[in-house]
């Protein structure tokens, strides 16, 4: 075996057998104005902390954006995503921190008392997914 074969040969062994893609399309912001923050999660311990990605793009002319994730692994993954209306790359909060601006997690869970729980936003990836989040107010 040559050089070139035994370096292809150990990247397969530590490449995983799968990788996925994860499109996750965002309604509900206002035409052209703000961002969405959209973040994912691949456990309950980095869950809403530790994003394993967090990316933003621009409102588009029709209220809504588009994320494209590739090369993910199977898995347990979330999703959550914050309107940042404001384009100051946060999430603007009021009393007792309740979020000011729209916000919307993986399978449209709804907030109760704060943010719904992994085991309520999770899902599996296992082939290439498309998922919508409708941004809603958060409740208090």
């Amino acid at each position: 075996m040559n050089r070139v074969s035994v370096v292809f040969t150990c990247m397969l062994m530590v490449t995983p057998a799968f990788a996925e893609q994860l499109t996750v399309n965002v309604t509900g912001g206002k035409a052209n104005i703000g961002q969405v923050i959209c973040s994912l999660f691949s456990s309950p311990d980095n869950y809403l902390r530790e994003p394993v990605i967090r990316e933003t793009q621009p409102i588009n002319g029709e209220g809504n954006v588009t994320f494209q994730i590739d090369g993910l692994v199977t898995g347990t993954y979330s999703v959550s995503v914050i309107y940042d209306e404001d384009s100051d790359g946060e999430m603007d909060t009021g009393l007792f921190r309740i979020p000011k601006e729209l916000v919307g997690f993986s399978n449209n869970a709804k907030s109760t008392f704060g943010p719904p729980g992994f085991d309520k936003t999770s899902f599996e990836l296992n082939s290439d997914k498309e998922t919508t989040i409708q941004l809603t107010k958060a409740k208090d």
